[in-house]
């Protein structure tokens, strides 16, 4: 009777096995048929996809010759703005100076100022020259801060070995300040500006002077 239960055994083995392939061979004949159907569609899609490959290549490929014309006319604009800005004309009545005016006042307007501390960053502010002194003010109705104070004792020359254009620098005894101008016009005013002022402060008491 072991015997025979141990036959049957094997048998059913057998067929659990061999329901098992039927099964597998149907999911995979179903799966084969489903993606048979699909095969037109995916090839469609290949194509389309191919398509759109070439058609990023170019759009890639134009946008590369658009930005390099847009930076070409960028630096051809900045090497224009730069040359109209240092060739641009200002009215004569900013750039004058007149040392002999009825206020005192010799020349007046905005100049960044190199400042002194460890990070030497520029400062606009609204320089005049008076009463022999150069001074300026943050803001127009601010209180004046003397830079130097008797410009008899000072002298004043252009520097071009700086990273900023129109640059001058005014250097007395004690210290030097660092100015620019907006234009080379108005940075030969400022210094003229000063020369002449030094010039007339050593007109005026050339006396009390010698004895200092």
């Amino acid at each position: 009777q072991i015997n025979v239960l141990q036959a049957k055994k094997k048998f059913e083995i057998l067929d659990a096995m061999l329901s098992f392939m039927h099964a597998q061979y149907t999911f995979f004949q179903q799966g084969y048929s489903l993606l048979h159907e699909l095969d037109p569609y995916m090839k469609k899609l290949a194509t389309e996809l191919d398509q759109l490959v070439i058609d990023s290549a170019v759009e890639k490929r134009e946008m590369e010759h658009k930005h390099a014309l847009i930076q070409q006319r960028c630096s051809h604009g900045r090497a224009l703005l730069s040359f109209h800005w240092q060739d641009f004309s200002y009215d004569d009545s900013k750039v004058e100076f007149n040392v002999d005016a009825p206020n005192g006042v010799v020349m007046e307007g905005y100049l960044f100022k190199r400042a002194s501390n460890a990070f030497k960053t520029w400062n606009r502010r609204w320089f005049s020259i008076q009463n022999s002194q150069l001074v300026y003010q943050k803001k127009l109705k601010d209180v004046l801060t003397v830079v130097v104070e008797d410009l008899r004792l000072c002298t004043v020359k252009p520097c071009e070995d700086i990273e900023r254009r129109f640059c001058f620098e005014v250097v007395s005894p004690t210290k030097s300040c660092m100015l620019q101008a907006d234009s080379e016009k108005l940075r030969q005013a400022w210094i003229q500006a000063v020369q002449a002022s030094i010039a007339s402060a050593y007109r005026e008491s050339p006396d009390s002077y010698y004895i200092e």
